[in-house]
């Protein structure tokens, strides 16, 4: 059942990206943005309908101890780490020694420069669904024995993992690893502390950096 769930899920980014995207590879970031967000309630839709209101949980794939000093580390934890390094080798070593992977940062960087060098623009967005879709597919077979899942916990895990890559740099694979555990660290103590608003803290982590850096990058007069 897991690797259909994988099989099918992956299945689903390109077709995605050929019914929502595909047409609109001209289109502002604007656009987009709004196009992503009815995508997202039309697949919040679309998980209500299929799946019900009621959460699952499905049983760890490794359900053992192991006590390290104080701590004691579930196995299903141990496998959520040594995936996600794995995940974090595999896309450098795509992205930086690939031909393919240099053709999806050159789309990524200049999508009318990577045309004029016979990078199909539409090959690159289907190949980027497809990534997203397996890597979202595997995060949610690993999350689901550590927590209930609903039909619309995705969205909230991106927006995480979006704050995680905001505090990295959006630009350094071991970063986005450290800003990960940063933001794990935070909603634990976060939740600890006061369990209401443990979303809100960790979401409150971007608008520091982001003020930070842009005081130290400073702003042309091209960019107005």
């Amino acid at each position: 059942q897991a690797l259909l769930s994988v099989a099918i899920v992956t299945a689903y980014g390109p077709l995605v990206y050929r019914v929502a995207y595909q047409s609109l590879e001209s289109a502002t970031p604007l656009v987009l943005l709004i196009v992503s967000v009815g995508v997202h309630f039309a697949m919040t839709g679309l998980g209500l309908l299929f799946f019900g209101a009621e959460g699952f949980r499905n049983p760890s794939f490794w359900d053992i101890r192991v006590p390290l000093g104080p701590v004691t580390f579930k196995g299903q934890t141990i496998i959520i780490f040594l995936v996600s390094i794995a995940l974090i080798v595999l896309l450098w070593l795509y992205f930086e020694k690939s031909l393919r992977g240099k053709a999806l940062r050159a789309t990524a960087v200049n999508r009318t420069g990577a045309r004029l060098m016979g990078i199909s623009s539409q090959a690159a967005g289907q190949l980027t669904f497809l990534m997203a879709a397996l890597i979202g597919a595997l995060s949610g077979l690993l999350i689901g024995p550590t927590t209930t899942v609903f039909y619309d916990s995705g969205f909230l895990i991106g927006l995480k993992g979006f704050v995680a890559a905001v505090v990295a740099g959006l630009s350094s694979y071991p970063g986005a690893l450290l800003g990960a555990l940063f933001v794990g660290i935070v909603e634990a103590f976060g939740a600890f502390w006061a369990s209401a608003f443990k979303e809100v803290i960790v979401f409150t982590l971007v608008l520091p950096v982001l003020l930070i850096r842009s005081l130290r990058s400073g702003h042309s007069d091209e960019e107005h």
